[in-house]
């Protein structure tokens, strides 16, 4: 990692001992954006896209679990 990368990484809310340089947290982003805009497309509303991130950030090792099962099914 750069002294720049370094330097630039942020406090992370998704535990200890994990952090995100700024350019990781740019692409977590902008994946985090493409499913709302996903979810909206798939004719989600606005508010049931936001209760659907809520009740993730509420169980994130729930969240965690299921996707590495999807993951390990899928390969």
């Amino acid at each position: 990692m750069s002294l720049v990368a370094q330097s630039t990484v942020s406090q992370s809310p998704f535990g200890a001992g994990l952090r995100l340089t700024d350019d990781r947290l740019d692409i977590a982003e902008a994946v985090l954006a493409g499913a709302w805009r996903t979810l909206r497309a798939a004719g989600f509303g606005e508010a049931e896209v936001q209760a659907l991130f809520d009740q993730i950030a509420d169980r994130p090792e729930d969240l965690a679990r299921r996707l590495r099962k999807m993951a390990n099914a899928a390969g």
